[in-house]
């Protein structure tokens, strides 16, 4: 490490040159190419994925994003049956369903809409299928849909969206909580330093580094299945471990400095030392994260390799980069006070000072009963975790103020809350017995526990498959929701099938969240296990020592656990949640924590 950095002090303008050019050249390169990310998040081998890949194989149209226009009319209007609030929407429909990538609208007008008005009459939904999935639209079709709907709204009509597809086009915010946490961190770097120099080298390195990185990912998802989300998780992680390992080398560079070291001994010797610790974890953080091709879900794959990739920069750039750039600065990475005393006083011997060297002489002396508090604050963090449920949020975890959530509502409280979530049984049908027993089969699941309501079977245009609609008496997330698809798929279809060539497949919302849960559920043990023993591995290979590496199992193990029970708390128990602006409280989505 000293000789690399011996390299890049020498060479100091080629290493910020190179640096600068893979920074333009990548981000040039994406910006030529664009994006192609997929948010395909079917789980193969599923039974809820067999009944979506039935339900595309038989009824092509349907393959399309499907999403609502919901409205809703103030007392005293005449409800949504009014002739002007009819003739405003019936307009607007029009209009949506000639829109380019609009393939159908259901409105409750037509004659199969009926059943889309409230029964107290002031509310009313219509569904609007898209010619392709969420991952496939082109974003400004969208816009064009949410637009068109949303100029029909009044003071007296309340029009709202929701649908995978809608939420596309409601704004993440950009990157502003990125932008402000770069800038507290400056500020901090800066009151802790004393030199604009100083503080500011953390931040670039890793603005640099992440900024190659985001343009990476961006160019790596026309090589392989990329969530749209990985750029945004990698940089995230950028930019925390990047400030973080810049930091850990500039502070032993400066002490450096203070006991008398020259600028080039002084960062040959922080990157020999602090370097070797940044390179091994940033390989505990690559091993994490790649841990996540152990599951075999091909949207983490890309996810997993995204933020890797963002790592492995972050951690290139602080042993070559940042030792280029300290040199650039020389003397300044100390103070103007810091380096007048230098030069009055002398080098000064490295002694342990301030807050954190007394906080480490107090545990020092205090370590059982330290230890002890720390436990149990642990385990009382960790507690929540017993009551974990897995899944996936929905638009009604949303943010209460957008668009998708105000539908939600809407839905939830004029047609009762499955209406979210409905489930969708589908089957290959084999002849004209199989087709009556499907024709009866809605009478026996009517009668089934939590089932508010069921359509008539559909067949395709060749006869051979068929599907109807479950609605749920109780909500997507809802553990009696979960009950139903188990009973469904344990009890009642069993049931139904005997002696016939059915098949039925169930699948919706709630049945896709359960089905990915018990795979993630599945490989949890196998992720966790390999992942520590990975990172014990390397610990061991680093520190020549069985301790240490046992002891940074048990603490990570503990970090989880408690970290796992914080999320269920804020975001499944909901404390805390909507004043935080993380919208309602749901289930925990597996890869939270």
């Amino acid at each position: 490490m000293a000789a690399l950095a011996r390299w890049c002090v020498r060479r100091r303008l080629v290493v910020v040159l190179l640096w600068l050019l893979a920074l333009g050249g990548v981000s040039t390169a994406a910006a030529l190419t664009g994006s192609a990310y997929s948010n395909d998040y079917e789980v193969p081998g599923t039974e809820s994925g067999r009944a979506t890949q039935l339900l595309q194989e038989g009824f092509p149209r349907l393959g399309g994003d499907s999403d609502t226009v919901v409205w809703h009319t103030t007392s005293g209007t005449g409800g949504v049956r009014a002739a002007a609030v009819e003739q405003t929407m019936t307009q607007t429909l029009d209009r949506i369903a000639d829109l380019p990538g609009v393939a159908s609208v259901v409105g409750p007008y037509d004659t199969q809409g009926s059943a889309q008005i409230s029964s107290d009459g002031r509310t009313a939904y219509a569904t609007v299928t898209f010619g392709e999935r969420t991952e496939n639209l082109d974003k400004a079709q969208v816009e064009a849909v949410v637009k068109t709907a949303e100029g029909a709204g009044s003071d007296a009509l309340q029009v709202e969206l929701g649908g995978s597809a809608i939420a596309l086009t409601e704004s993440s915010g950009g990157h502003v909580a990125e932008i402000v946490g770069v800038v507290v961190a400056a500020l901090v770097l800066f009151l802790a330093f004393g030199s604009l120099a100083a503080s500011l080298l953390p931040i670039a390195t890793a603005l640099v580094s992440v900024g190659t990185a985001y343009a990476g990912i961006v160019l790596l998802g026309h090589a392989m299945t990329v969530a749209d989300f990985a750029p945004m998780l990698g940089m995230l992680i950028g930019l925390g471990v990047g400030i973080d390992y810049a930091l850990f080398i500039v502070t032993r560079h400066r002490r450096g400095l203070k006991r008398g070291l020259d600028v080039t001994e002084s960062i040959q010797n922080a990157v020999a030392t602090t370097g070797r610790a940044v390179v091994f974890a940033g390989a505990t953080v690559c091993i994490a994260l790649l841990g996540m091709l152990i599951l075999r879900l091909s949207f983490l794959n890309g996810v997993a390799i995204a933020a890797s990739l963002t790592v492995v920069l972050t951690v290139a750039a602080s042993v070559t980069l940042l030792p280029a750039l300290l040199s650039l600065i020389g003397m300044r990475a100390l103070s103007r006070r810091e380096r007048r005393h230098l030069t009055e006083h002398g080098p000064q011997p490295e002694l342990p000072t301030g807050l954190a060297a007394r906080w480490s002489a107090f545990v020092e002396r205090h370590p059982k009963l330290l230890g002890a508090i720390a436990l149990v604050v642990i385990t009382v963090l960790a507690l929540p975790t017993l009551g974990l449920r897995l899944g996936t949020s929905d638009q009604g975890n949303n943010p209460a103020s957008s668009t998708t959530r105000q539908a939600y509502d809407l839905l939830a409280d004029s047609f009762g809350p499955g209406v979210n979530g409905p489930l969708t049984l589908v089957t290959h049908v084999d002849g004209a017995e199989d087709k009556l027993l499907l024709d009866n089969l809605d009478a026996t699941i009517r009668t089934t526990e939590g089932v508010a309501s069921v359509t008539p079977v559909t067949y395709n245009a060749g006869g051979d498959t068929g599907y109807f609609t479950i609605v749920p008496t109780s909500a997507p997330q809802s553990q009696q929701t979960s009950d139903l698809v188990d009973r469904l798929r344990t009890e009642v279809l069993p049931r139904a099938e005997t002696g016939t060539s059915l098949d039925i497949q169930v699948g919706g919302v709630t049945a896709s969240y359960d089905d990915f849960a018990d795979v993630i559920v599945g490989k949890l043990p196998l992720f966790v296990g390999v992942v520590i023993g990975l990172g014990c591995l390397l610990l061991l290979l680093a520190f020549r020592s069985v301790g240490i590496p046992l002891k940074a199992a048990a603490m990570n193990v503990a970090a989880v656990a408690a970290a796992f029970g914080v999320v269920v708390a804020i975001f499944q128990w909901g404390w805390g949640s909507e004043f935080l602006g993380l919208g309602r409280a749901g289930r925990s989505n597996p890869s939270s924590p």
